[in-house]
């Protein structure tokens, strides 16, 4: 039996269960926080564009921009399913039918991707390099087409045995690993904002924490607070959001000032609070857990303590690295001001209403199953 569409099934499933998650990250909320986002960050980068020296080191920053387009979404999809190899495999040609249709759909979201990032560096490419509209057009063409076909470069490796020469044998275990890793990659994600099935967070002990680790244990009589972050740290999806958020945070205040500095740094705040909230039901699956003589409001507040530092760190960051690049008293006062009132507000409000609703629907689901 021929499978024609398994290739079709596959991509509108995918689709279909990536829409179903993003209505729980595109919350109401999170829109307008996006949207605030979305348009402070447009602004900022039209004041970048309009006042960016011209000048050998900014040419050489765009260009090494441009080349890092090619290192994020190069990873082609295959859809294979750990099952396909064994259950399929009467039918190998519809298998290798699926991994070349796979391919051909991965070089088009990865070229469709790599041209609306440049377009997106458009401005800064004519003030900066050109002002030849035939030239950057031909350019992001080539940049396109070498995008997709680094794109195929990379799902003709991984389909190959490693020590293979000449050979036509797929390596379907490897294809299995890569389809796997990919899907974890976009899930956890989603994983940040709704309990996804068939996740499994991965976890690091990163030793460098140990001594954060126990310093929590020493300062604090509430023991699930040592679990919260123990849990922010060694699951890495957790310790990378932070990272990430502030140090995109830190370039927002570099590149920025004034009010609009001030709206960026509160609106990076508030999403990255919305993203660590989940880790207060980390240990919701988790029997022994519940043996603990604690309350649920015992529980909150230690959530709270345990996520308290970290985000005063990232404030501290931000306010510093804004004062370096204005120094201005003014600004970094209105900056610290609105970090701190509206920073307390979302991790002890904010947070307590968000655990609460969650709790309350979780415990509506049980009783009525």
């Amino acid at each position: 039996m021929k499978l024609n569409h398994l290739f079709k099934d596959r991509v509108a499933n995918r689709w279909h269960q990536y829409l179903k998650y993003l209505r729980y990250v595109f919350n109401d909320h999170a829109v307008l926080a996006l949207f605030i986002l979305a348009g402070a960050g447009g602004l900022a980068y039209q004041s970048l564009w309009q006042t960016a020296p011209i000048n050998i080191w900014t040419r050489l920053l765009i260009t090494i921009i441009i080349i890092m387009t090619f290192i994020f979404f190069k990873n082609p999809t295959n859809f294979i399913k750990p099952a396909d190899p064994t259950a399929l495999l009467s039918d190998e040609t519809s298998l290798r039918k699926l991994i070349k249709q796979a391919t051909t759909y991965s070089m088009i979201i990865n070229g469709i991707v790599e041209g609306i990032v440049l377009l997106a560096l458009w401005p800064m490419i004519f003030r900066l390099l050109t002002n030849s509209i035939p030239l950057v057009l031909a350019t992001t063409i080539v940049l396109v087409a070498l995008k997709m076909l680094l794109t195929k470069h990379i799902a003709q490796k991984q389909r190959l045995f490693v020590d293979a020469s000449n050979s036509k044998l797929i390596n379907w275990r490897h294809l299995v690993t890569t389809e796997e890793n990919h899907q974890f990659i976009v899930l956890s994600f989603f994983n940040l904002f709704i309990d996804v099935p068939g996740i499994t967070p991965r976890i690091k002990r990163q030793t460098w924490a140990d001594t954060l680790i126990s310093f929590w244990d020493r300062h604090n009589n509430n023991p699930i607070t040592k679990l919260y972050v123990t849990a922010f740290i060694r699951r890495t999806q957790y310790i990378k959001l932070w990272f990430r958020l502030t140090i995109f945070g830190g370039l927002a205040a570099w590149f920025t000032t004034g009010w609009l500095q001030t709206i960026l740094l509160i609106t990076l705040f508030y999403l990255l609070v919305l993203q660590l909230i989940p880790l207060s039901n980390v240990h919701q699956h988790i029997v022994f857990n519940f043996l603990y003589p604690i309350s649920n409001q015992q529980r909150l507040r230690a959530f709270q303590l345990a996520m308290l530092p970290w985000l005063v760190t990232t404030q501290l960051i931000w306010v510093i690295i804004g004062f370096i690049a204005d120094p201005s008293i003014n600004l970094l006062l209105q900056n610290l001001i609105c970090l701190v009132v509206i920073g307390g507000i979302l991790v002890f409000w904010y947070t307590e209403q968000k655990i609460n609703k969650s709790t309350q629907r979780r415990n509506t689901r049980a009783f009525t199953k």
